[in-house]
């Protein structure tokens, strides 16, 4: 079967599912996909809380923040998404419902794909680029895990300096430089580390005032070295 995924490529090759793979390799793994691509208006639900997943979901273009709501109705975000992000790998292999929604927060196109029959008998595709891609699957997986117990750790362990000075110095390393501008306004960022608004925002002058950082809206510049965590590879 021959597809052309050109409109689906650039999304694929920023993935870290397909980030070990060539162009040529992605091409021929695609040949073996359920792929299709779909289209969000801002503020509309790509998954609900409680849906069940049979595509894995990669973020085109556009942002998505995935948000859990408790039963007292607190919105608590638990991660923004941008291009080449990917969603639902854990609910698509393990079989669970989504315990969170996933909702754009503007215009966004998501590819979804099916990898159901990765996991069975080997078909046409060669058997060590199977191998790989379930290898690559299997780190997508470690690393979602590893975001998970190290939000877990923020949310119950750390002060709000602590959540907000390892954020910014995640922001850091990402950006590669000291002024960045971060995808969050406050009350985003608030829901994000699992703090009150107000008590950010006193955090954020106290390190200001301090001489720690500068801020305006979602620009920040870092006026000390933040190697408060090292990036981990």
């Amino acid at each position: 079967m021959n597809r052309d995924i050109g409109c689906e490529l650039k999304a694929l090759k920023a993935c870290s599912l397909f980030g070990d793979f060539t162009e040529e390799e992605i091409r021929e793994i695609a040949e073996h996909l359920h792929l299709r691509t779909a289209n969000f208006k801002k503020n509309e639900n790509i998954a609900r809380d409680g849906d069940r997943l049979y595509e894995v979901c990669i973020v085109k273009s556009g942002r998505v923040y995935l948000s859990h709501c408790d039963s007292n109705g607190n919105s608590n975000l638990i991660e923004v998404l941008g291009e080449g992000d990917s969603f639902g790998m854990v609910n698509y292999v393990g079989g669970y419902k989504l315990n969170l929604a996933a909702v754009a927060t503007e215009n966004v196109e998501v590819v979804f794909i099916s990898i159901r029959d990765f996991f069975g008998q080997p078909g046409d595709l060669p058997c060590e680029l199977q191998i790989r891609f379930l290898q690559a699957v299997s780190k997508v997986l470690a690393n979602k895990a590893q975001y998970l117990a190290k939000k877990l750790e923020d949310s119950i362990r750390r002060s709000t300096r602590e959540r907000l000075t390892d954020y910014l110095s995640h922001e850091y390393h990402k950006a590669g430089e000291r002024v960045f501008s971060i995808p969050l306004n406050r009350q985003d960022l608030a829901d994000f580390l699992f703090v009150d608004r107000s008590a950010l925002s006193a955090e954020l002058c106290k390190m200001r005032d301090e001489g720690l950082l500068k801020f305006e809206k979602s620009r920040f510049e870092l006026l000390i070295e933040m190697p408060i965590t090292e990036e981990d590879p």
